[in-house]
């Protein structure tokens, strides 16, 4: 037998009634208890899957760990975003004295979109929290890398992974042609 190659375009001879009939030939089994019981747990708590990120968000924005897990929970509250764009939504933040005078939030782009092309006056450090980054640049980046731009830098990011972009950003300073992200121009 002849291992899979995950990079492998699919087998067009699987169609969807194909699909269809292998799920109904399937015997319906129950998984575990425990396997059940941890996959809830998960969603009832879905800041848990930003754990590993908790001290460097921390550290990063000049908060406490409480503070900062508080913060990573405020991502799955819809109510906390606001759309930038369709599809490209921020949500800013108050950080600590080390980072006053930044502009200090989360950004989420959809799967396949483009935070728009905007120029830095200072730096821009960011740490990605899920999906996948890729930019102008060349910049390739998924969830736990830091990036670094300095003042004078330029560049659109694009969400590149199947999954939305999540990323924390304190920026000292960011111009977007044709855009405000503080309600004015």
């Amino acid at each position: 037998m002849t291992p899979i190659d995950p990079t492998d375009p699919p087998d067009p001879t699987f169609d969807d009634p194909t699909w269809e009939a292998l799920a109904l030939a399937l015997d319906g089994a129950r998984p575990p208890a425990a396997l059940r019981a941890r996959l809830l747990t998960s969603v009832d708590r879905p800041a848990q899957r930003f754990a590993p990120f908790i001290d460097r968000l921390a550290a990063m924005l000049d908060v406490g760990v409480d503070r900062a897990q508080a913060l990573l929970k405020s991502i799955a509250d819809p109510a906390s975003w606001t759309t930038l764009l369709p599809g490209v939504e921020l949500m800013h933040l108050q950080g600590g004295a080390a980072v006053a005078g930044a502009d200090v939030g989360f950004v989420r782009v959809a799967a396949g979109l483009r935070f728009p092309f905007h120029h830095h006056r200072g730096d821009e450090r960011v740490l990605v929290l899920a999906g996948q980054l890729g930019d102008d640049n060349g910049v390739s980046a998924v969830a736990g890398a830091e990036l670094l731009q300095g003042p004078g830098t330029s560049h659109s990011v694009l969400s590149t992974g199947d999954s939305p972009l999540i990323y924390a950003v304190v920026v000292y300073g960011v111009e977007i042609p044709g855009l405000s992200i503080h309600g004015e121009d």
